[in-house]
């Protein structure tokens, strides 16, 4: 698995403890192997870190990632004066839970998650410069003196508060590369599906809307979503489905007209093959939902 920290978006991190520190003497960082994951954020100064053969220069504003059961240590003194924020956690899925999970990919911009939608995980990133030092700051401020209260919540904030820093920082990392080719035409696909939802569409009505051969662009599709053209489309019309049903006083009948089906019976199956329920049951559903 390397040396980045994977997360999966079903589990949650374990916060075990979040502090500042400054160094009042230079001193060189432990050499240790940890039971559990180090997140470190520097203020002011440098730390200069080995993990598994490789050296990172962490300086100020930059966020830095150590794995648990992975060998790191210094050989250079950290300066005097040198001020970081550190959060030990719990978390990261291990070799057996990766292989039952897939990267994060982009899911349909609307309509309801499905619980399959979570078998994902992100990759943290192992060193970055913090675009906005003075937010993250805040934030891991706050995390601190939360781990310090006697509010006997603490722990679970903790952990929600920290999942939300990681997946700014997350989020912050994939944002700057920008989209390359195949991002750009999935998204000109999602836009035209997300246009079609009221029938069904043609691989040569897709293809000739692309203005590119289908067998070409439905791979690229499949490598970026996890799913084909057809089966995302699918997805698509059925959480339309689900929110006339949930929204609307229309039954099932006119529910299968509005999408283009036709035959009721179909969508039905259609329905309860995406959504997990026939639509019948799925209105009965949201009458307990708040």
């Amino acid at each position: 698995m390397g040396s980045e920290i994977l997360l999966g978006l079903k589990e949650i991190v374990k916060v075990r403890i979040v502090d500042f520190c400054r160094a009042d003497r230079p001193f060189v960082h432990a050499d240790r192997i940890l039971d559990f994951n180090v997140f470190i954020y520097i203020v002011s100064g440098e730390m200069r870190i080995w993990e598994s053969g490789t050296e990172y220069v962490v300086g100020e504003e930059n966020a830095f990632f150590l794995k648990k059961g992975l060998h790191h240590y210094g050989k250079h003194e950290i300066p005097e004066g040198t001020t970081w924020y550190y959060i030990h956690f719990h978390g990261g899925a291990d070799d057996e839970s990766v292989r039952r999970l897939s990267e994060y990919r982009p899911v349909p911009a609307s309509g309801e998650f499905s619980e399959d939608d979570y078998d994902q995980y992100i990759k943290l990133p192992k060193l970055l410069r913090v675009e906005s030092p003075k937010l993250i700051e805040r934030k891991l401020e706050a995390l601190t003196q939360l781990c310090k209260s006697s509010n006997d919540l603490r722990m679970a904030y903790l952990s929600y508060g920290t999942m939300e820093l990681f997946f700014d920082l997350f989020n912050q990392e994939r944002s700057r590369f920008g989209l390359d080719r195949g991002d750009i035409i999935t998204r000109r696909i999602i836009l035209y599906l997300e246009g079609n939802v009221s029938r069904k569409l043609s691989s040569a009505e897709i293809s000739d809307h692309i203005c590119m051969n289908y067998n070409y662009i439905s791979g690229i599709f499949k490598e970026k979503t996890g799913m084909s053209i057809m089966e995302y489309h699918e997805k698509i019309r059925m959480n339309e489905a689900a929110r006339l049903l949930r929204n609307s006083n229309m039954n099932v009948s006119e529910v299968s007209d509005r999408l283009g089906f036709g035959d009721p019976l179909y969508f039905s199956r259609v329905f309860k093959k995406v959504m997990g329920y026939s639509p019948s049951d799925y209105v009965k559903q949201s009458y307990f939902r708040v």
